[in-house]
């Protein structure tokens, strides 16, 4: 059926359409700003949770989800079936690994509304858990931190060794910089994970466990946008109930759909008989239309119960002091008020963040890290700046420009010589080449060369007017420069530390 191939052709273009813009979600370098990966905004798990965790404002950053909220509403689940760039990713990998796949097996549909009652109440308690399910962030993060770095390793190998081929071609190309990502391994594994869920069954995270599915089928399920089948045709041959990768058909009712789980894919439309007035507008609620959400109250209650722990510990851990001092949030990590901007407290910037790795992908010099421990548990996946690997480039605005929910805001480059302090600097006067005394002393200048905020100062010291570096804290921005060029190995003898911590 034609449709069928329009979906098709709708779904690889909108994937394309996604992974280009999480790949053109850079820096310039030109000074125009950037542009937060498209999808990100229009997903309405990230809008609500992160409404129901930092207030209205934020429905700014989520206009797209509204619009599609409300197409939701008006005509049904079509979200899953056509637009959804994980949905597809898991339609391909289902169509390679289907001989290996002897029946459904595993089936627990109603499970992803108990994940979605955890996940919002979780979130109004003040610990949004919604990055770990949402499918959206999820493979943003996924190109982001680790198919990303695979794509720019494969462009080295094939530039290094095929030059002969492409010198032959007329072609002059060169490698690129390569990058990494700490946890990258840790998320490659989690969608390799979602994928081969399809060993069970197809489709089999859309159908259980994925909250953005379950929230979408509650306010989905009466659309106008629905499966009709003439009850008097329908000789009961099962092919319908067998094409649905969504079990929203009954095998003892063919003529029922259960539009909750009918994600509009029109892979039902292949009765022998004309007996299925296939997916059609209709303003009536026709017989065979079951919008029944069928819920048992004693496991919705242990859902809400797994909510209510994961925000009680993540409240425990979210609001500590002491997290380490080498937590360095990225330079859009700020609060604008009437005196200037200010540091985001580590609550909010943790409740905002999707942990979709947009602002690790836009980072030029890669020194954006997910977080491993330097937050605490439940600040996993957030972004810290590690200027060992690379530092916050002065002229650079990217993680504010491709944030998508107001966990980075937008800032001005010259905001970053005054206003806008990531750290500061400290120095380690035992490992530093110019603090040692006597013959292990070298005159090393290479912080005070390369700090581009003129923070550090060389001073005389001593009878033999020894040069040794100084930080001017009033000066110091936490770029984290001088860390990054700093000779000593395998510890920088200077080192930014987070503000507070830095004594």
């Amino acid at each position: 059926m034609w449709t069928r191939q329009l979906r098709r052709i709708v779904q690889i273009a909108i994937l394309i359409f996604f992974a280009l813009s999480v790949w053109h979600a850079t820096w310039s370098g030109d000074g125009k700003p950037g542009a937060p990966p498209r999808l990100l905004t229009a997903d309405p798990l990230s809008m609500l949770t992160t409404l129901l965790a930092d207030g209205l404002h934020v429905l700014s950053h989520f206009r797209m989800a509204l619009i599609i909220l409300a197409a939701t509403i008006l005509l049904g689940r079509f979200f899953c079936g056509w637009i959804c760039p994980l949905g597809t990713c898991i339609d391909i990998s289902d169509k390679l690994i289907a001989r290996k796949r002897r029946k459904a097996r595993g089936q627990f549909p109603q499970l992803k509304y108990y994940i979605l009652a955890a996940v919002l109440l979780a979130t109004l308690l003040g610990s949004p858990p919604a990055w770990i399910l949402d499918p959206i962030p999820l493979l943003t993060r996924t190109l982001s931190l680790f198919l990303y770095p695979l794509a720019v390793a494969g462009y080295n190998l094939g530039v290094t060794h095929g030059r002969g081929i492409l010198l032959a071609l007329g072609l002059r190309v060169y490698p690129v910089e390569t990058v990494g990502f700490s946890l990258q391994s840790v998320v490659g594994v989690m969608f390799l994970a979602i994928l081969l869920l399809g060993l069970l069954s197809r489709r089999y995270w859309c159908r259980n466990l994925c909250p953005l599915g379950a929230l979408l089928a509650l306010v989905g399920r009466f659309g106008l946008w629905k499966r009709q089948v003439q009850e008097e045709g329908c000789v009961g041959c099962g092919l319908c109930y067998s094409s649905c990768k969504m079990g929203a058909i009954p095998a003892d009712r063919p003529h029922v759909t259960q539009t909750a789980e009918c994600i509009l894919c029109y892979d039902c439309a292949i009765c022998p008989r004309p007996a299925v007035t296939h997916i059609t507008l209709s303003r009536r609620l026709e017989k065979g239309a079951n919008a029944a959400v069928d819920l048992q109250r004693r496991h919705l209650l242990a859902g809400l119960g797994v909510g209510a722990a994961y925000a009680v510990v993540a409240g425990m851990t979210g609001r500590r002091t002491d997290f380490s001092p080498r937590l360095l949030r990225p330079p859009g990590a700020i609060v604008r008020t009437p005196q200037g901007p200010r540091p985001m407290t580590e609550e909010q910037f943790q409740h905002l963040c999707l942990r979709c790795g947009a602002c690790m992908r836009a980072c030029p010099t890669n020194g954006l890290q997910p977080a491993v421990t330097e937050a605490g548990l439940f600040g996993v996946f957030t972004p810290v700046l590690v200027p060992r690997i690379g530092e916050c480039t002065p002229e650079c605005t990217a993680c504010g420009d491709v944030c998508p929910s107001g966990a980075l805001v937008p800032f001005q480059a010259a905001e970053k010589q005054n206003d806008i302090i990531i750290g500061k600097a400290v120095i380690d006067e035992n490992t530093c080449l110019a603090w040692q005394k006597g013959r292990d002393y070298k005159l090393c200048l290479v912080c005070d060369e390369q700090c581009p905020y003129d923070a550090i100062q060389m001073q005389e010291h001593g009878p033999w007017a020894q040069k040794r570096p100084h930080v001017i804290t009033d000066k110091c921005t936490g770029c984290g420069k001088c860390e990054h060029e700093c000779p000593v190995t395998p510890i920088a003898a200077i080192r930014v530390m987070r503000v507070g911590a830095e004594g």
